[in-house]
């Protein structure tokens, strides 16, 4: 399930334009449509986190940047280890997703069968919630109370089938990953692309492992 993947990167601590960052605010109101890309620069492994001697599993390319205009300008060799300097997730296209359940702590603008917005993980800080848009308003549900296409894995409580909200149509989303190498050469590796479950490369799956602790 995307949800599963999701965790795996833990998607989105803030937002931005291709340019310019900011961070979102749970339960906050009256919040236009988010532009596209949306950027979690807090992404695996964590904001300020430095990750020596890593070790790279296959070959791979390093670009300048991780926007749309990034060239390659190196390549990681098998066996090779690096510096993991940052994480950045980019949500190129948000998941789709209808409203099952609203609480009676919710924004009073949300209602069942609502259109939401998924941006994806935040879990660095919260411990395991994904962060929704709709109406407006920014909100927050429990990981095991978001289901994908009608599948709830959470099956006691509230809305259908236990969950909250369900995903009906997967986004566009990366995962990149900021190295230097032992040459000082430094750059962003595409670690991951979900493109309606397109998967890139495993050199860093075990990366946020280190990222959670």
């Amino acid at each position: 399930m995307a949800i599963v993947r999701l965790i795996a990167i833990l998607l989105l601590a803030s937002l931005a334009s291709a340019q310019e960052l900011s961070s979102p605010k749970v339960g906050q109101s009256n919040t236009p449509k988010p532009k596209l890309p949306v950027v979690d620069d807090r992404a695996c492994p964590g904001k300020g986190t430095t990750v020596p001697h890593f070790k790279i599993t296959q070959a791979d390319r390093i670009y300048t940047s991780w926007h749309d205009t990034g060239k390659p300008v190196g390549t990681l060799k098998a066996g090779e280890e690096v510096t993991i300097l940052a994480g950045l997730n980019v949500v190129r296209e948000p998941d789709t997703a209808i409203i099952k359940y609203v609480g009676p702590d919710a924004d009073p603008a949300l209602k069942v069968g609502d259109t939401a917005l998924g941006y994806g993980i935040e879990d660095l800080e919260s411990g395991g919630v994904f962060v929704f848009w709709s109406k407006g308003v920014w909100f927050a549900v429990w990981t095991e109370a978001v289901a994908e296409r009608g599948q709830c894995g959470f099956t006691m409580g509230f809305g259908q089938g236990g969950c909250e909200i369900d995903i009906i149509k997967d986004g566009v989303s990366e995962w990149w990953v900021e190295v230097k190498t032992s040459s000082g050469l430094v750059g962003w590796v595409l670690a991951d692309k979900f493109n309606h479950d397109n998967p890139v490369s495993v050199n860093f799956s075990d990366l946020c492992h280190f990222g959670e602790d």
